[in-house]
């Protein structure tokens, strides 16, 4: 229970009820939507869940872990064909292009002559006879190809869809919006970590990408939501809790990993001494743990921020909420877009920024490597005593 760093769907997957309703209303009807949320915010959960609880046929790429559209391509070409009864087809021709013919044939669940083309297709692209812009685009085509022969509507949902610019330039989306516009069996999920961009891909009147999905923004989870999951949870495990522990959980901001990694530590640690009953100081034992497990990830992002000029100083005076007169606002201003395209802050209002990140904010706060050497952290705002 309450599980961290992972997708979790079923009865693992906590709150996001109204999120559920409204994602299941627009894919139900076949609507194309577009989600953002900073990076470890549910995203993928939040779909996942949503794929099997309502059973729709479904294909999930995370564009993040592909380093060319090549490499796309062929995740797509083999789940594609999974719904015409063929497992692993990109192997399967690369083995033997002859038996693999054979086998077609005696078991493919759509017209041959579309397994005909990609075998063509397959060999052309062996042999560089083919672009890796049009080979993916043809594993596009193919989905909603098979999906009109099978008659079925498929939910082809993209993961961190702004990455696709990272292994191509941007005239993909041009192409990309040409080609799925007009597929009637697939409908489209886009999910993306780097609000700035996917908002100049779908927000953008400029984009090809503008008015073709409903674009959705992914907030934290639901307070009150997951303060009644924790009481009746515990409740049923008849572990008796401080109240604290819904301090905390307001404190965090609702952000889904920060949050059930403290939870689960909470919860593991009733089950491990001889009371079950969860103090506040348990409680805070497992928030220092979720912040100190998750330092060194921290510490990273901030050596990166410090290689850029200006970012560290600019970040860190929105933690302290310290406003330096020594940045000009034309400095200022650029610095916050580029730390918004990074992820690492969110635009509230004109001229008003948040940092994304809970931890992030808190690790910046701090007074120095020795508070956090003896394992002392300030959570300012929050009342330990």
């Amino acid at each position: 229970m309450f599980k961290s760093g992972m997708p979790v769907y079923g009865k693992d997957f906590i709150d996001r009820k109204q999120h559920l309703i409204k994602f299941n209303t627009f894919i139900k009807n076949n609507q194309h939507i577009m989600i953002k949320a900073p990076r470890r915010y549910g995203k993928t959960s939040l779909v996942v869940h949503l794929f099997e609880t309502h059973k729709y046929n479904k294909i999930y790429i995370d564009i993040k872990r592909v380093n060319s559209l090549e490499s796309l391509a062929k995740q797509i070409i083999n789940e594609a064909y999974k719904y015409a009864g063929i497992n692993g087809i990109i192997q399967k021709a690369k083995d033997s292009i002859s038996h693999l013919f054979k086998q077609l044939k005696t078991t493919i669940k759509i017209d041959i002559e579309i397994a005909e083309l990609t075998i063509e297709t397959l060999e052309r692209n062996e042999k560089k006879q083919i672009d890796e812009v049009e080979f993916f685009l043809y594993a596009i085509e193919l989905v909603e190809e098979i999906a009109k022969q099978k008659n079925l509507n498929i939910k082809f949902a993209f993961d961190e869809f702004q990455d696709i610019l990272l292994i191509t330039d941007n005239k993909i989306l041009d192409k990309l919006r040409s080609v799925i516009q007009h597929h009637q069996n697939v409908t489209y999920i886009f999910l993306g970590s780097i609000e700035s961009i996917m908002n100049k891909i779908f927000a953008n009147k400029t984009s090809p990408f503008f008015h073709f999905a409903r674009v959705i923004e992914l907030d934290g989870l639901d307070i009150n939501e997951l303060k009644s999951f924790c009481k009746v949870f515990f409740k049923s495990k008849k572990i008796i809790y401080d109240e604290f522990l819904f301090e905390i959980i307001a404190y965090l901001e609702g952000h889904p990993y920060y949050t059930m990694k403290t939870l689960q530590s909470v919860y593991y640690k009733s089950l491990e001494q001889s009371s079950q009953d969860i103090t506040k100081q348990d409680c805070i034992t497992a928030l220092n743990e979720a912040f100190f497990e998750t330092k060194s990830y921290l510490e990273e992002i901030i050596e990166k921020i410090k290689q850029k000029k200006y970012q560290y100083k600019v970040l860190w005076n929105l933690a302290n909420e310290i406003k330096d007169a020594n940045i000009d606002s034309l400095t200022l201003y650029k610095t916050y877009k580029s730390l918004q395209n990074l992820g690492y802050i969110t635009k509230v209002d004109r001229g008003e920024y948040c940092i994304s990140d809970i931890f992030l904010k808190i690790l910046l706060q701090q007074n120095g490597d020795r508070q956090m050497f003896n394992e002392r952290i300030e959570f300012k705002g929050l009342m330990l005593v």
